[in-house]
């Protein structure tokens, strides 16, 4: 049982950082985060351990372990801060102004999309109403996007539509489409042929890299559902492995286009399975609707993307 009988700013300071600590997987990827030495990282989680008087991770020469009573000391800490943000995101909604933090999580290489109008509605923004906003945004994968919106610890997120995700509560804006081709790269097997213009089943022969659980229904019919070959969880992580060589993968066009005019990539398949457009939306909590700051985040940046404002949000099927 934990010593612990009443919170402090100190408690909740080492509770931010353990939880950062075991977001990151590690003490080094902690001091980037935290910009704090592995030295001062560690004296604190030691602090944390005896305020609360249970050890929570194991640490040393054989990596990085949470042990169960430190994931239950994780989970809380998520949940407790998460409804500090929520506090925050209800009283920065309170009285004529907007004040307080807004939080963006945003996917990786969606800025890069030239269709991407974000930097328009956070100009037009903050000219309108963010005298007292401060606007933190945070790159992540598109699966860390929906965590990060569904459990609070962002306002507003930004990534690429899943047809099937596990999240629950979530609505979106669609603000622009993206273009995904089907890439092998120098070293593969259809590198050199010269029209690899092959059928599915025909594709099925090759290693391919899945998203994991993000994985579109409408990706290269059967095989959208292999998990046995590399997950590229990100589009970079995706052309990393599609650029081994080894792997057929989809990549996002005005990323792999660069590869392709370099000789690097090649485009493969036929457009009834070798090309695909997912939407990109903006996903915020149903239970946030309403909040001033978020719809007028909203609004602007379906203005900056030129989408309808009525209905301003919709559903997501999930």
């Amino acid at each position: 049982m934990s010593k612990l009988k009443q919170l402090s700013d100190v408690d909740l300071r080492l509770l931010r950082v353990f939880v950062v600590i075991v977001d990151q997987g590690s003490f080094s990827g902690a001091q980037g985060q935290l910009n704090i030495s592995q030295s001062v990282l560690s004296e604190n989680l030691k602090s944390l351990e005896i305020r609360l008087g249970i050890r929570l991770c194991e640490r040393g020469p054989g990596g990085f372990r949470v042990l169960p009573e430190g994931e239950q000391v994780y989970k809380s800490a998520k949940r407790l801060f998460a409804a500090v943000e929520d506090f925050k995101t209800d009283l920065a909604d309170v009285g004529e102004g907007l004040a307080g933090d807004l939080v963006i999580a945003l996917e990786d290489e969606i800025m890069s999309n030239p269709k991407c109008n974000l930097p328009d509605a956070i100009g037009d923004f903050l000219k309108l109403h963010g005298r007292k906003v401060r606007l933190k945004i945070e790159i992540m994968a598109g699966y860390q996007v929906l965590s990060r919106v569904a459990e609070g610890s962002a306002q507003i997120g930004i990534s690429v539509a899943v047809d099937k995700t596990e999240t629950r509560g979530l609505q979106s804006l669609p603000l622009f489409t993206e273009t995904l081709r089907l890439c092998c790269a120098k070293g593969h097997p259809l590198f050199l042929e010269k029209t690899p213009q092959f059928d599915a089943d025909e594709m099925a022969g090759f290693e391919y890299s899945n998203r994991g659980h993000l994985e579109p229904e409408n990706f290269l019919g059967p095989m959208a559902s292999q998990q046995e070959g590399d997950i590229g969880l990100g589009a970079q992580a995706q052309l990393a492995l599609v650029l081994s060589g080894r792997d057929i993968g989809f990549i996002p066009v005005h990323i792999a286009e660069a590869y392709v005019g370099s000789g690097r990539l090649r485009y493969i398949g036929t457009d009834a399975f070798g090309a695909s457009e997912n939407d990109v939306v903006a996903v915020t909590r149903r239970k946030n609707q309403g909040v001033k700051m978020i719809d007028l985040f909203l609004r602007q940046l379906a203005k900056a993307h030129g989408m309808p404002m009525a209905p301003l949000l919709k559903r997501s099927a999930n």
